[in-house]
């Protein structure tokens, strides 16, 4: 049998399990047929029981929450928010964000929160904004460089998905045969 190093551990594990339960049978000689009235010292035994209480029907509890800290807002931070959530209506537009560190972020708002938003900018990729790290409001832009770059990220994922596929189907059976080994 040709199997690869990495199967022949489950294969000899699935064979233990199946031998196992095979001869866990017991022949039908062995059985007995079992007693259809207790004895008398099973009720004697089941008299000392205490019957189980009846089962009353909780009321499903609300999940606690850990309190959320509220961070108040400046007047400036309120009015980010509320371009934010302007702008984030439309999920395909891109906006441009200037940081306070110097950096501009730009991408498209994917998730709005409280204290801060999250910005798809690539496409994979998302960043955390908080409203206190803008320096001005964010603005839609029509961003064709941005998606001109994501299209080609895109494409290159695509390709290379297309190239890997048709070797993975060529190179999956020669490691089952072992022509090609661990």
């Amino acid at each position: 049998m040709f199997l690869p190093k990495i199967f022949r551990p489950l294969v000899f594990a699935f064979l233990g399990f199946v031998s196992t339960a095979a001869f866990a049978q017991s022949p039908v000689d062995d059985l007995a047929p079992l007693p259809l009235s207790p004895s008398p010292e099973q009720l004697v035994s089941l008299s000392y029981l205490t019957p189980a209480p009846l089962a009353v029907p909780q009321q499903i509890q609300e999940r606690r929450r850990l309190p959320r800290r509220i961070i108040p807002l400046t007047p400036e931070e309120l009015a980010y928010r509320e371009t934010v959530r302007s702008l984030g209506i439309d999920p395909h537009r891109f906006v441009h964000c200037q940081l306070a560190g110097g950096k501009v972020r730009t991408g498209a708002i994917i998730h709005i929160g409280d204290d801060g938003f999250t910005l798809r900018d690539g496409i994979l990729m998302s960043t955390p904004i908080r409203y206190s790290q803008l320096t001005a409001r964010p603005r839609p832009v029509p961003a064709v460089g941005t998606h001109m770059v994501n299209a080609l990220k895109w494409t290159g994922f695509v390709a290379g998905c297309v190239a890997v596929v048709p070797l993975a189907i060529v190179v999956y059976p020669l490691v089952l045969a072992g022509v090609i080994t661990d």
